[in-house]
Parts: C-alpha cells; structure tokens; sequence
C-alpha cells in the first residue's frame, strides 16, 4: 500500500492541498486501489498486468476527482470542520477565493440556524440601529445631499434685501429690482415672486378651497429650467396691466381638484372673485416658492404712486441663474456695484442698501441643516450601542466555541482561516438586519415627515431609493466588521492544550474574553450617558420655552386668520362683513 501512497501524491502534489485534507485523501485512496488490484489478481490477472490497470485508472482522473469531490462534501457536513472550499481539477488550478468565502457562508449560515434565538435577537438589535440610521439618512439624502430637482441647481441663487449691517431677511423694492435686473450681466435670468406664497380662494368648481398662490414675473417659472407638464408658462408680455389674467397650476392641486383633466388647458377658474385662464400645468417636482400651488404673472404698471413703482416697500425675493461660468462671488461683487450706484442715484431710500446672495439650496435647507445632522450623529451613537452589544453576544458565543475552534486549528486551520470564517457569520448577521432595516426605515421616513408637520422642506422627496440602499449595505457592511472583530480575534487566540481539555474552558482566554467585553460594556454605557444628557438638555430647553410668559394670560384664548377675497377690495364692504362676523362670533 505504500507504493501506492507514493503514486497519489505524485498526482496531487499541483493541488497544494491542505495536509490534513491531503492526508485524508491518500488513505481514502490507496485504500480503494489496493482493493482494485486484489480484486483483479483474485481475478486471474498477472502481477504486473494488474498494477498497469490499478494505475491506468488512476491516470485516469475520474477515480481522483470522484475523491477529491466525497472528501470536499464530507467536510461540509462535519459539525466541525474547517470551512475552507477549494476550486481544484486535474489542471492544478489554485484555490479559488471566491468558492472560499461563498463555503464560508453556506457553513456560517448553518451554524447561525442552528441557534435561533440567538440569531433573532441580534439580527432585531442590528435591525433597529440599522433602521434608524437609514431613516434619519433618507432625510439627510432627500433634504441636504440630493441636488435640488431642476436643470441646472448647482447656477440657482437666492436673493434677498440687505441693510448693510443689518437685516439681511428683507425683500427688495419692484424698482430697485428692475434696476438689478435690466444692469447685471452675470444672470441669464432674473426673476422676483411677491414675498414667498399669498392665500387665494378658489370658488366656481366645487366647494371654496383655500390656496397658496404665488404672484411672479413673467420669467420666474423659466429660471428653473422646467418645461410645463401640459400647455405653456408665462410670456413677457403677461407683466403688462390688463394681461395678466392666466394662471399656471402645479400638478399635485391639477390631479385633487380638477382629476388631472388633460382638458384644463384654456379653462377658466376663480380665484378671489377673479376669473384666470388656465395655460400650463408644472411638473411634480416644480414646488418653489415652497407651498405654492399656483403662479400668476405679477404687472410692474400702474401710477408712479403705486407699491409696484415704489423704492420704499420692499416685497418682491429675487431669484436668478448664473451664467456658465459665472460664480456666486462675482454675482456678489456686480450687484454691490449696482447698489451703490443706486444708492448714489435715490439716497433718500436706497442708502446702506443692497442684495444678499446665496444658493437657493442652501436658503431651502438652512435651518434644518444642523438639526439633521445632530440627529444623524445621535442615532450613530445608537448604532454603536447595538453593535456593542452584539459584539458581546458573539464574545460570550465564541466562549462557547473555544473547544471546536481547537479542533479545527488541530486540524490544519489558520488563524487567519478561522477569523475569516467568524467574520463571515458576522456580516451574514449585519446582513439580514441591513434587510430588515429597510423595512423599518420606509416607516420610520414617513413618520419622521408626518411628526414635522409641515416645516421640513423638499418633504416630497424623501424616500428610499438607490442611494439610501447602497448607505444601508454599506453601513451593514461596516457594521458586520465592527461588532464582528473582536470576537473573531478572540476566537483565533487559542492554547490548544488548555482549549481540548474541558478544564480549558476557565483558562487565560476566558479571561481574555472577560476584559473584552467589560470594555465593550464600558464604552455602551459611555454613548448611553452621552444620548442621555443630550435628550436631558433638550427636554429641558422645551420645559423652560413653555415656561416662557407672553406677557399675557393666554388661558381660553383662540386666534383665528381670515383673508378675504377681491370682492372685499372696497373698506365699506371690509367694515361689513367684519361687524356681521363679530356678531355671529
């Protein structure tokens, strides 16, 4: 038999197979060609005839790769094995890395079924820090990091008055505006909207329903670089007294109130006892200024006493596209010079005055910037937590695994093989959470946005799409290594004479793992304390702003806001119906 051992590790001496699998494979082997030769002898065959044949076979290969096949799938079966899967054949190719990992997979998910209570809890832990890290992120994505939906976001500026040293919030006035526009040259458009939306009246179509309506020149719609879903915006010759009377809807108002009627184009509505035409219908994403849900040309004519030829109200909030090429800075620089001429030119209104620029995403998105990006850090700090804790159910696991860890090290098995294969179980794990998560991030997104009422911006394009998934597999990912590590380093660290003998359950490396995961508690009770304190703060700041007097005693007090419509323009009708509702009141 030994002559024939000699010949089998000839032939498998390309597939720089592991010892102990190499070993296995030899006696498994010579055993079945010794047999094979007796078998042709007892037959009547000659000595020598016989060892051609054993050997014919041999070379073969089928003989060969049936073993290398029976002993692979064996060792996938063991309770204990190695966990190590080789692509070999008879051309001497080397191990595969991917068949590698997958075998290590297929083995940890074996394992992970085998317990699981186990599994469950930690895949639910993961699960909701996974989950609120993802929905929080779906924010931060759909509100700060996402450009905002028009052609070109990047050139969109925001405008507002400034008193040099003072307010920056302030509108400008419709002449001075018309001055900056028809004088600068580093703005393909330049466009204006009375303050942000007005409340408008919609009657003649069903029951009266109050609107947000936004009055803008005639370029306004353009500056954005959105074509109209159906019909036309507005033309320049809209700004002029007398033309004006069209409006353009946008489509969220176009499909509640009139069912998305593809026949709106031309018809004609109300709105404060005024009839418009309707010309365009804008597409969904098209919601500037934010809330309005229709546009109407504004008109710059009328007397010089007028507010639409004054330099003294201030109303109108420019918004312009920068020229390609051209930077927020040198907008900056033009429209100073354009004020100081102006101030030069009317010092009685327009001294200290000028605009203030910035990015249009940046004005949207400004005051709830930092609020999302504490909040992102808070639920970070969450995350950390479960896999702390995770990371502590795998070290007192592998505790329990120290004597099979030892066998498989016996048995030829790296360290790095075994760090390998715990790492794995522990993705899989971050893994079926990361899944998890989505689900209740889709929930968690839309509470979020129910719980603003109202006061998040861009609230319509939060979601979960390709960019807030791929953050989920990823922070899965990183996860999976993090709360993963330490117990598979822990794991590698064996006294194989202490971690065979039962006594080795209670040895150096239970200490060792002891250490590991009072520090691991350690550090969750130091991001807990931190979360406390910042929650601490915060309910206390809200306990003392309702603590805060309005100088009032606000007990049984109600407010209510009525506008009323163009019908009421006159002040004897105003004073009417105001003593007919205090009465009613």
């Amino acid at each position: 038999m030994s002559d024939w051992k000699d010949e089998i590790r000839q032939r498998l001496g390309d597939l720089r197979l592991e010892p102990t699998r190499e070993a296995e494979i030899v006696e498994e082997l010579s055993q079945h060609l010794e047999d094979r030769y007796l078998e042709l002898r007892s037959g009547g065959a000659a000595e020598e005839d016989a060892r051609t044949t054993v050997l014919a076979e041999l070379s073969g290969g089928e003989l060969l790769q049936r073993e290398l096949q029976r002993v692979e799938s064996r060792v996938l079966e063991e309770p204990v094995c190695l966990g190590a899967a080789f692509e070999t054949t008879l051309g001497g190719r080397r191990r595969n890395m991917f068949a590698d990992l997958w075998q290590d997979f297929r083995y940890g998910s074996r394992v992970l079924l085998k317990k699981p209570g186990f599994t469950a809890i930690a895949v639910i832990t993961l699960a909701l820090g996974i989950g609120a890290n993802t929905a929080l992120f779906s924010v931060v994505n759909g509100v700060l990091l996402r450009p905002l939906p028009y052609s070109e976001p990047e050139h969109l500026v925001w405008m507002g008055g400034w008193s040099r040293g003072g307010d920056k919030e302030m509108g400008v006035t419709p002449a001075d505006f018309l001055d900056y526009r028809e004088q600068n040259t580093t703005f393909a458009q330049f466009a204006a909207s009375i303050s942000d939306t007005l409340p408008a009246t919609l009657t003649g179509s069903g029951e009266p329903e109050r609107l947000k309506i936004a009055a803008v020149t005639a370029n306004y719609l353009d500056v954005f670089g959105l074509k109209p879903e159906l019909g036309r915006t507005f033309i320049a010759e809209e700004e002029q007294a007398g033309r004006g009377s069209v409006v353009v809807l946008s489509r969220s108002l176009w499909q509640r109130r009139f069912g998305a009627d593809p026949s709106i184009i031309d018809r004609t509505i109300t709105l404060d006892g005024t009839s418009l035409t309707v010309i365009g219908v804008m597409p969904p994403e098209f919601q500037y200024p934010l809330g309005a849900e229709l546009w109407k040309p504004m008109s710059f004519d009328g007397p010089p006493q007028s507010p639409m030829k004054s330099r003294e109200f201030h109303f109108l909030r420019p918004v312009g596209l920068l020229k390609s090429g051209m930077t927020i800075e040198q907008a900056q620089a033009e429209v100073e010079t354009i004020a100081r001429a102006l101030e030069s030119q009317y010092p009685k209104t327009n001294t200290n005055l000028s605009l203030y620029l910035m990015p249009l995403q940046e004005r949207i998105v400004g005051k709830v910037k930092l609020t999302l990006v504490v909040l992102l850090g808070a639920v970070g700090f969450v995350l950390l937590i479960a896999c702390a804790n995770v990371a502590n159910l795998l070290l007192v696991r592998a505790a329990s695994r120290q004597k099979e860890m030892a066998v498989r090290s016996a048995l030829g098995a790296s360290r790095g093989r075994i760090v390998r294969q715990m790492l794995a179980e522990s993705l899989m794990l971050a893994l079926c959470g990361g899944v998890c998560a989505v689900i209740l991030a889709s929930w968690g997104a839309d509470l979020l946005v129910a719980l603003s009422a109202g006061d998040l911006p861009r609230a319509a394009e939060i979601g979960i799409d390709r960019t807030v998934l791929g953050f989920t597999f990823a922070i899965s990912l990183v996860t999976g290594l993090v709360f993963g590590l330490a117990p598979a380093l822990q794991s590698s660290r064996l006294d194989l004479n202490e971690a065979l003998k039962e006594s080795g359950r209670s040895g150096s490396n239970s200490d060792q793992t002891n250490r590991a995961r009072n520090l691991l508690v350690i550090c969750e009770c130091a991001l807990a304390v931190v979360l406390l304190i910042g929650a601490g703060l915060l309910l206390k700041s809200f306990v003392k702003l309702q603590q805060v007097s309005p100088g009032f005693d606000e007990q049984n007090l109600l407010t209510a806001r009525v506008d009323l419509p163009g019908a009421y323009a006159q002040l004897e009708k105003k004073a009417g119906f105001w003593s007919e509702l205090q009465q009613r009141v």
